[in-house]
């Protein structure tokens, strides 16, 4: 997944970039946060439509490919971004018991453009995928962490 991820990934994020123009533009205004979260199975098969019976109606799913997608969480700062994460986790890892499901999320931050926002979050994920870190929500307070046990 990785090379694909690397194939990609500026396709990806201009497509996530679309896609989150009115959640960037109401935080930018209102202060609305929001958090973003890529999910990735790692079977090519794998579905993860599933995700979506646990959204509300003001988040949003991107589906990249049937095993790879952003989820927009609305009006969710970080914390409630990483649980939101970790809800969608343990209900969609139950269908995919035996295989390696990554999930990396990141919240709207005053410090970070549109763009380096998607930037981190792709750069987590690849992180993530890289150091094997499956079937945990990986945010960058976790990639400090796993550093500093190297």
């Amino acid at each position: 997944m990785i090379n694909s991820l690397n194939t990609h990934r500026q396709h990806y994020q201009e497509i996530l970039l679309k896609t989150s123009k009115d959640y960037y533009y109401r935080f930018s205004r209102y202060h609305t946060n929001y958090s973003i979260v890529l999910a990735y199975i790692s079977e090519e098969n794998g579905d993860l439509s599933a995700c979506n019976q646990y959204l509300r109606g003001s988040d949003t799913v991107v589906y990249f490919q049937s095993n790879f997608c952003a989820i927009i969480f609305d009006n969710t700062n970080e914390e409630q971004g990483i649980k939101a994460a970790n809800n969608i986790l343990s209900r969609v890892q139950t269908r995919f018991f035996s295989k390696h499901f990554y999930m990396a999320v990141i919240s709207a931050n005053d410090e970070l453009s549109e763009f380096q926002t998607i930037h981190d979050l792709f750069d987590l994920i690849a992180y993530a995928l890289k150091h094997n870190m499956d079937n945990l929500v990986v945010d960058t307070s976790q990639v400090i962490q796993h550093q500093q046990s190297i």
